[in-house]
């Protein structure tokens, strides 16, 4: 008797599973863009916003300020790239696996996004907090 396994067969149903599961992909592919560029847009704005206070209130050390409002915005733009290339990479490695003629589905996760959108606010609320309390020190 032959002991390895022969090749499953494709069938109509698998090929519409597989096509669901790509759909499903380019759509949580398309939420990942949406809110990385809602991300980069926020680093420009924060950076927009912070240089139109300092015009209002000129009281403030304008230098520090200003270089705070760029590291801030600079850093949201980096981390909306990085979680743009994440999310593409992921999205990649999801659409090759469903190329194969073996696929069989398994639950693969390149990030976990509930941990990067904590570890986010965390990180940007930290960074804010140093931020104001800098400022606030230095007048």
């Amino acid at each position: 008797m032959n002991s390895s396994p022969s090749p499953k067969p494709t069938t109509t149903t698998t090929e519409l599973a597989k096509q669901r599961n790509r759909a499903a992909a380019e759509r949580t592919l398309t939420s990942w863009i949406q809110n990385c560029l809602s991300l980069i847009a926020f680093g420009i704005a924060f950076d927009r916003i912070f240089v139109a206070l300092n015009q209002t209130f000129p009281k403030q050390n304008l230098q520090i300020n200003t270089q705070l409002a760029h590291i801030i915005g600079l850093s949201a733009i980096a981390f909306g790239v990085f979680l743009l290339v994440l999310a593409i990479v992921g999205y990649l490695i999801n659409v090759k696996s469903l190329n194969k003629a073996d696929y069989l589905y398994r639950k693969y996760h390149l990030f976990n996004p509930l941990a990067i959108l904590v570890g986010s606010v965390i990180i940007f609320g930290l960074l804010a907090f140093f931020a104001v309390y800098f400022v606030i020190s230095m007048t």
